[in-house]
């Protein structure tokens, strides 16, 4: 693949990223039901019950996980597109790329603790812990940063600007 082709599918991935970033925090991602109580529990809900519950270390870690650092990996993705060509800011582009690429291999975690969290969440009429489409369009948008910064090219960070 071309440099331009990988710019065009990063700039893709990413736009793809941030639509699906909507749907990802407003959907519900999982319904609890507890003693026949069921509560349908977005990203943000599910940081408010963990908050509610006392376990207010575990609601930080999430909400740093599911909702902050996505949305940093589309902010810096995008800058990083912004200043593509630029000789403006190299070693810091490169640092901030190498970041997010280390920051991108614990990405879905979160889905993965929900689908354990699914799987031994069943206690019959007792409890029991579903999937509901909010996570798809959450596993989406980690899919498309992982993939943009995947394709995205650091040497083309560092390759000169056609003007040069």
């Amino acid at each position: 693949m071309t440099d331009r082709t990988h710019l065009d599918l990063t700039k893709a991935l990413v736009a793809a990223g941030i639509v699906l970033y909507i749907p990802a925090n407003f959907l519900p991602v999982m319904t609890i039901t507890i003693t026949g109580d069921v509560e349908a529990l977005t990203i943000l809900g599910g940081v408010q019950e963990l908050a509610d519950s006392g376990l207010m270390p575990v609601a930080v870690l999430v909400f740093f996980a599911s909702i902050v650092i996505p949305f940093v990996k589309l902010v810096c993705m995008c800058w990083l597109l912004m200043l593509h060509g630029s000789d403006r800011l190299r070693p810091q582009r490169a640092k901030a790329f190498h970041i997010l690429h280390q920051v991108g291999t614990w990405s879905m975690i979160d889905i993965f603790l929900l689908s354990v969290l699914a799987a031994v969440g069943q206690l019959g009429i007792l409890a029991s812990v579903e999937p509901q489409p909010g996570v798809v369009f959450f596993a989406a948008v980690l899919l498309c940063t992982l993939f943009a910064a995947d394709i995205y090219q650091p040497r083309m960070i560092w390759k000169p600007s056609p003007t040069a």
